[in-house]
C-alpha cells in the first residue's frame, strides 16, 4: 500500500459549483407508499414533486425535471423490506447469538462439553451479553484475536506501532513462520513492515463486540492500552446508535492513537437501511453528505442554509453524548498526553463511513491541531458518504495522511448508496481492491460494478460466491490453521450463493486480504 492517499476528487467527477443558498434532499421513507413506488417506476415525474421529499429551493432548481429513474424506487423497495424484517431479524439474532454462545462456552459443537457441564452442575448460561467472553455473530464468524504484525517490537511482547510510515517494503523469503505466530528474520522478510492495516482491520472487526470483550483483547491479547468504549446518541432516533472505542499502542509515550467505529451489524436492518438510503444534506464547502451518517455522528437539524447550525463546532448543551463531539475530545486528550502519537481512524461497513466523515468534520470545524496529527484513515467495506465536492474536501483534509479504502470483491456495501442523478454519491481515497484470491490492485476511483446490478457481472458474482465457499473449506491447508473456518463462517458464506454481496461483506475476508493479499501499486 502507498503511504499517502493520492488526490481522489476525480473519482466522482469535478466538484459541482455551488449556487447561492443551501441544498438538501431528504426522502421520508416512512411516508413512501406503494402507489408512490409505482408512480416513480412508471411516470417520469421529478423526485422533488413528491410529497415525501423535502428539497431546498436550490436543489429543486438543480434537479429540474430530472425523473426518478430506477435507483430511487429500487432503494425505497429495499428500505421497505428491511423495515418489515426489523423485529423478526432482531429476535432471530438474539436467539442465534444465545445458542452459539451457549454451545461455544460449554465445549463446542460436539455437545460432550454440555453433557459434562450438566453432570458437574457447571452449565454456562450466556445471559449476560456484556460479559468479556460473549461474542456477536461477527465474533462467531471470525473469532481470531491475535495480531500478525511481523515487527520486532511487537513480537517482543509489547504494543508498538512505530513503523507507521514504513510502506512498500520489497520482501523475499519463506512464509512458514507467519502462520505459527512466531516472528523470525525469515518471517520479517516476507511480511511488509507495516502494522497499520493489520491493526486497523482487527480493530474494525472487534469493534462489533461489547466493551468488556474489546478491553480484554486490547489489553491482554494485543498488549496495547485500552482507553475507552463510547456510545453516541442519535437525536433523530432517540437512542444510542453509534459505538466506537479508542486505544493507544502504549500507555506512555504512545506512537498511535487508534479510533475504531462499530459497523453495520448483520441482522440490524436499521443499520442496513442507513447504508442504502439516498438522502443528503449540503454542508457548505464540505459538499453533499449522507444524512443518515451525519445523524449517527451528531447532526442537530436538517438545516441546509446553515452548516454551523446543522453541525455546530461546539458541542450542543444537553445530557446526551453525541459521537463526534465525545470522540473528538477523547482523541484530543490522548494526543495531548502522547506528543509523538499520530491519529489513526478506522471502521468496517457503517463504521468505515463514520471513519471517513470524522476527519472531514474536523476540517469543517478548522481543527487544524487534530488534523495535523492525522496519520491514517483506513476503512473496510465502506459505503459512499458524499458527492464529488465532499470527496475533494476530504482529500484536502487528509492530504498529509494516508486514506485507503479497502474493498473485497463484490461486497455490496461499498456499492451503496447507489449513484443517481438526484444523489451523486462518490468514493474517495485510494481503493485497495481484492479479488477472490486476495490479489489486490490500487484504484483511484470506484471498484468494478459500482452500482452492483450491472448484468455483465452476474456470472462472475455467483462464480465468486461458489469459489469463496470452496476456498473457505480448504484455505487452511495451504495458509495455516489460523485460516480454518468454522460452521458459522461457512453457513454465512452459503448466503452468498443467494446474494453474493452479502457474504463478501464479512470482516473475515478483509482480515484475510490484509494478511494474505498481494497488491499491485497504483500507477502514479
Amino acid at each position: 500500500m502507498v503511504a499517502v492517499a493520492e488526490a481522489a476528487g476525480t473519482c466522482g467527477g469535478p466538484p459541482k459549483a455551488k449556487m447561492a443558498g443551501g441544498e438538501k434532499l431528504i426522502i421520508r421513507s416512512d411516508k413512501v407508499r406503494l402507489i408512490d413506488i409505482l408512480s416513480m417506476l412508471l411516470l417520469r415525474r421529478p423526485i422533488t414533486s413528491y410529497s415525501f421529499v423535502e428539497a431546498s429551493e436550490q436543489t429543486t432548481l438543480d434537479v429540474g425535471d430530472e425523473p426518478c429513474g430506477i435507483i430511487v424506487p429500487l432503494t425505497e423497495i429495499i428500505i421497505k423490506f428491511l423495515a418489515a424484517a426489523y423485529w423478526p431479524a432482531k429476535v432471530f439474532c438474539i436467539a442465534l447469538e444465545f445458542l452459539l454462545n451457549f454451545v461455544a462456552l460449554n465445549g463446542g459443537m460436539l455437545g460432550l462439553g454440555i453433557i459434562w457441564n450438566i453432570f458437574k452442575c457447571k452449565l454456562v448460561i450466556p445471559l449476560n451479553r456484556q460479559a468479556p467472553d460473549f461474542r456477536t455473530i461477527i465474533g462467531m464468524i471470525d473469532g481470531r484475536t491475535e495480531l500478525k504484525l511481523g515487527t520486532p517490537e511487537v513480537a517482543g511482547g509489547g504494543g508498538d506501532m512505530r513503523q507507521l510510515h514504513v510502506h512498500d517494503t520489497v520482501v523475499f523469503g519463506e512464509a512458514a513462520d507467519l502462520e505459527s505466530g512466531e516472528c523470525t528474520l525469515a518471517a520479517l522478510l516476507v511480511q511488509q513492515r507495516d502494522p497499520i492495516p493489520e491493526v486497523t482491520v482487527m480493530a474494525a472487526k472487534i469493534a462489533y463486540e461489547n466493551p468488556a470483550y474489546i478491553e480484554n483483547v486490547v489489553n491482554n491479547v494485543w498488549k496495547f492500552n485500552f482507553v475507552g468504549f463510547y456510545n453516541g446518541w442519535n437525536s433523530f432516533l432517540n437512542q444510542d446508535t453509534t459505538q466506537a472505542f479508542v486505544m493507544t499502542d502504549r500507555a506512555k509515550d504512545a506512537s498511535a492513537v487508534v479510533l475504531a467505529f462499530r459497523g453495520t451489524e448483520p441482522f440490524n436492518t436499521k443499520d442496513w437501511s442507513t447504508d442504502v438510503e439516498l438522502s443528503w444534506l449540503g454542508l457548505g464547502a464540505m459538499g453533499h453528505v449522507h444524512v443518515g451518517f451525519l445523524k449517527a455522528l451528531g447532526l442537530q437539524e436538517v438545516a441546509e442554509d446553515n452548516a454551523e447550525r446543522a453541525f455546530p463546532r461546539k458541542a450542543p448543551k444537553g445530557n446526551k453524548s453525541l459521537a463526534y463531539y465525545q470522540l473528538r475530545e477523547v482523541v484530543r486528550q490522548q494526543l495531548d498526553k502522547h506528543p509523538a502519537a499520530r491519529l489513526v481512524v478506522t471502521g468496517h461497513s457503517l463504521g468505515g463511513a463514520l471513519a471517513a466523515i470524522f476527519p472531514a468534520l474536523l476540517a469543517l470545524h478548522e481543527e487544524k491541531g487534530l488534523l495535523g496529527r492525522l496519520g491514517a484513515v483506513l476503512t473496510y467495506g465502506q459505503p459512499r458518504v458524499g458527492d464529488g465536492t465532499f470527496v475533494g474536501f476530504l482529500t484536502a483534509a487528509t492530504k498529509a495522511a494516508r486514506y485507503d479504502r479497502v474493498v473485497y470483491r463484490y461486497d455490496f456495501v461499498p456499492r451503496v448508496p447507489f449513484t443517481a442523478p438526484v444523489a451523486r454519491y462518490s468514493h474517495g481515497g485510494t481503493c485497495v481492491y481484492y479479488d477472490g484470491w486476495y490479489d489486490g490492485k490500487e484504484l483511484a476511483g470506484d471498484e468494478p460494478d459500482p452500482n452492483y446490478f450491472d448484468p455483465r457481472y452476474v456470472l462472475s458474482k455467483y462464480g465468486n460466491a461458489v469459489g469463496d465457499l470452496l476456498k473457505a473449506a480448504f484455505l487452511w491447508a495451504s495458509a495455516g490453521s489460523d485460516y480454518r473456518e468454522g460452521i458459522c463462517s461457512l453457513a454465512y458464506r452459503c448466503g452468498g450463493l443467494i446474494f453474493p454481496g452479502f457474504a463478501s461483506h464479512s470482516p473475515r475476508d478483509y482480515v484475510d486480504a490484509v494478511r494474505l493479499g498481494r497488491i499491485t501499486p497504483k500507477q502514479i
